[in-house]
């Protein structure tokens, strides 16, 4: 039987565990990305230079190359690409191009939320500044404003006076994208801690795989970016089947049918309540947290839908569950790096599955103004989350990644 050839969309850290798994499962594994250098690469048995936005590029790849499946995870920047390329090449992906444009567009999410009766913030959506303006005092402040169709945090305030709000609206409606008339949300804030919510859905059920607390940036700026996913979250078993229900009445209300889900809330006074659900694998180490907190590799599921392998897809817990578990990001200095240390002893440490940097001498490490320019991660369990976590404080404590004195302004290059 010949090696199963699969084209892996996105070479960079969100996608590491889902090339680490290819690799590990002896597929002939491709990597597609714009970026030659992307810190994946070197998991690939061969490499394709396209952007991960280009349907028509990855199609081409697909047929060139002559896969057997296409797949990706992490992203929402590839995710609408590769169900477009899987489509146009007669090759399966568990969602369709409709279902994952509307999860895309965060107005016709939110309409369907409403529609369907999940529990989410009340919004309004608006093309100008002034009308804006309107429905944040319509709302009542504290809102959150937000492009449309957008990813990684770009363009998300939290606008607590009317003086924010001018600012707020300009960078989310220059955040927009894809859309020819810029638009943005303007919604209710949700006072609580957040929370996500991965689940894999077959046949119209959906199954809550983990639940974990998210550790996010303040506000107001840069909001929610993720620093850490840690399990188990610290709510009452009355609260956590309130959070569940509510991630999977939203995939519902989406008409989500089949395929992994990454639902983020929020849990105030007057219960949960819904900020999106990602139709993919989560980009910030969800996948490799759930699979430490239940023993099910998401991986499996959507490369056994890619690959047309239904014991894949509906497999069972292949490692024990652990007590506690996190996932913590490194967060550099900006500037250009001129050493990388203490990762190898980082990973030696007990109880730490794994520890990566994903900047190498010479590159850039920018501002955290959203959850690309995060810079390296570990990975930790332990006999409980406080176990867990202080394990991955070590770890991180380890490594240093030397950015130097001069100012990043400085140091970048025409």
């Amino acid at each position: 039987m010949s090696q199963p050839r699969i084209l892996v969309v996105g070479c960079g850290f969100p996608q590491l565990g889902l090339l680490r798994f290819c690799r590990r499962e002896s597929l002939f594994v491709i990597g597609a990305d714009a970026n030659e250098h992307a810190v994946g690469r070197a998991l690939c048995d061969a490499f394709v230079e396209v952007s991960t936005t280009s349907a028509e590029g990855l199609e081409r790849a697909g047929r060139a190359l002559a896969v057997d499946g296409i797949v990706t995870a992490g992203s929402e920047h590839a995710l609408l690409a590769t169900a477009v390329a899987a489509e146009r090449l007669g090759l399966p992906f568990y969602g369709d191009p409709e279902t994952v444009r509307v999860c895309q567009a965060k107005d016709e999410m939110r309409a369907r939320y409403h529609a369907g009766g999940a529990p989410s913030p009340r919004f309004e959506c608006v093309s100008t500044r002034e009308d804006g303006k309107r429905a944040a005092l319509r709302i009542g402040l504290p809102v959150v404003v937000k492009p449309t169709r957008g990813w990684g945090q770009r363009g998300v305030r939290v606008v607590t006076t009317e003086a924010e709000l001018e600012s707020a609206l300009s960078a989310a409606f220059a955040a927009t994208t894809q859309s020819a008339e810029p638009s943005c949300l303007v919604e209710e804030f949700i006072a609580g801690r957040e929370f996500s919510v991965d689940a894999y859905t077959r046949g119209g059920r959906t199954e809550v795989l983990a639940v974990t607390e998210r550790i996010i940036t303040g506000y107001p700026d840069p909001p929610g970016i993720t620093y850490a996913e840690v399990h188990p979250p610290a709510i009452s078993a009355s609260e956590r089947s309130l959070v569940e229900d509510a991630a999977s009445r939203g995939v519902a209300a989406l008409g989500i049918e089949r395929g992994p889900t990454y639902t983020q809330l929020r849990l105030g006074p007057g219960g949960p309540r819904l900020v999106e659900t990602a139709f993919r694998l989560g980009g910030g180490l969800d996948p490799e947290v759930t699979f430490l907190a239940s023993g099910i590799s998401l991986y499996r599921r959507i490369v056994g839908v890619a690959l047309s392998r239904p014991e894949w897809e509906a497999s069972a817990p292949e490692a024990a569950a652990h007590a506690g578990a996190t996932g913590r990001f490194l967060v550099g200095k900006p500037g250009r790096v001129q050493a990388v240390t203490g990762l190898s002893l980082a990973r030696a440490l007990p109880n730490v599955i794994d520890a990566e940097v994903y900047v190498r001498p010479g590159e850039l490490v920018h501002p955290l103004t959203d959850g690309s320019k995060r810079v390296g991660h570990v990975l930790a369990v332990g006999s409980s989350r406080e176990d867990a976590e202080a394990t991955a404080a070590r770890a991180m404590h380890q490594i240093t990644i030397d950015t130097g004195t001069q100012p990043l302004e400085l140091t970048l290059e025409s």
